[in-house]
């Protein structure tokens, strides 16, 4: 395992060491857990955009392909109508 020398101001070096010993740990594996845990959230935080950028581009084509059904379904809903009204004015006459 390599060893680092970390520079921080002494009263964030006192928080550390009273929260390892609440941990019940060393300040060693204390350093290597809040790393590990922070390095993981960011990682989950990166999925996360990418994901929700996904959706985003997933949302845009949704939305396009719905207009493009949607206005497909005008033109098939007008010749509906359209042959109704022929039929209902057949009936009629």
């Amino acid at each position: 395992m390599a060893k680092v020398v970390v520079t921080m101001p002494d009263n964030l070096l006192d928080e550390v060491d009273s929260a390892a010993r609440k941990a019940g740990t060393n300040r060693s594996r204390f350093f290597r857990q809040a790393l590990t845990r922070y390095l993981e959230e960011q990682s989950k935080r990166e999925f996360e955009a990418l994901m929700a950028e996904g959706y985003q581009e997933m949302a845009e084509e949704n939305i396009a392909d719905a207009l493009g059904y949607l206005g497909a379904s005008k033109g098939s809903l007008r010749r509906e109508e359209s042959e109704r009204s022929h039929t209902f004015h057949a009936v009629l006459v």
